[in-house]
């Protein structure tokens, strides 16, 4: 781990990922690294968790969600929040719903000030997080028609399966 502050490439961090292969302390370890060092060593080890396998996530990285949903609400976040926002896709399930992330997704993925890739994440997140709760489909599609007119191409993607989701979770509720 101590390599960690070093610029490294994928194939080095995608080696690492493997060698935490049911590595409960290293992937304990590499989720404190990311949720409280500097820029470099937290972006590396927000990389390596983004490759772990997801029996690796579901098991050791699913006990820090909470840790890692407040770290990409901060306002203060040092490394890329698209990143961390990644990593929450894969953890997030009906149990561990936060009202405050999603409610943060819809705000900021309306905000210019955020990064393409971010805003494109919040929009998967808060379509996943639909699925856990189909109440919330309405607020989504919302969000999405206040995009309509922007059409980056990771924004016009994101929200396109966004809509898809929106459509599904509809036609459900109302066979209900």
């Amino acid at each position: 781990m101590e390599h960690l502050q070093d610029r490294l490439s994928k194939w080095q961090i995608m080696t690492l990922s493997r060698e935490l292969h049911h590595d409960e302390d290293g992937i304990g370890k590499v989720c404190d690294l990311m949720l409280c060092t500097e820029a470099q060593s937290a972006y590396n080890a927000a990389w390596m968790l983004y490759h772990l396998s997801a029996e690796d996530k579901r098991l050791y990285v699913s006990p820090f969600y909470d840790k890692i949903a407040d770290r990409a609400m901060g306002p203060c976040l040092n490394i890329r929040r698209g990143l961390v926002l990644s990593i929450l896709i894969d953890l997030s399930t009906k149990q561990n719903f936060r009202t405050d992330l999603f409610d943060f997704c819809l705000a900021h993925a309306v905000d210019k000030k955020e990064s393409d890739s971010s805003r494109s994440m919040m929009i998967k997140l808060a379509a996943k997080m639909c699925r856990f709760v189909p109440e919330l489909a309405n607020e989504l599609a919302a969000c999405l028609d206040m995009l309509e007119y922007e059409m980056t191409p990771s924004i016009a993607a994101a929200r396109r399966n966004a809509m898809k989701v929106v459509g599904l979770l509809r036609k459900t509720t109302s066979k209900n």
